[in-house]
């Protein structure tokens, strides 16, 4: 009994030591394309929570292809990470709001990949 908790306390503080904040809306299927894919990163500063929005369309742009998936993968695997949002629009839709936050006094850094059928 005492073996098993031993290696159930060890399990719960390997998955809580490398833990990453991805978010993933939707399913990329055949035919889908990837309309918009970029990485943003923000270095941390003491104290300071790091904030970045990222739009799609761009200003001054058209979208013509609905969004089919949207995967935002944090490329902090330590749990230092930051934390996505979808604040308007998204799948479904032609635009989408991506904001994305840090954790006090960490940066983030983040690949937007998202899919889209015209």
């Amino acid at each position: 009994m005492r073996a098993l908790i031993t290696f159930f306390l060890l399990c719960f503080i390997a998955a809580s030591s490398c833990q990453s904040h991805d978010l993933a809306l939707g399913q990329a299927s055949y035919g889908d394309v990837v309309i918009y894919k970029v990485n943003e990163y923000k270095y941390g500063f003491p104290l300071v929570v790091r904030t970045s929005i990222i739009e799609y369309p761009e200003a001054g742009q058209q979208n013509f292809a609905y969004i089919k998936a949207i995967f935002i993968k944090d490329n902090y695997v330590d749990g230092t990470g930051g934390y996505p949002t979808i604040s308007a629009g998204g799948v479904g839709q032609r635009f989408v709001k991506i904001k994305l936050k840090s954790q006090r006094s960490h940066g983030f850094n983040f690949t937007i990949t998202i899919y889209g059928r015209y």
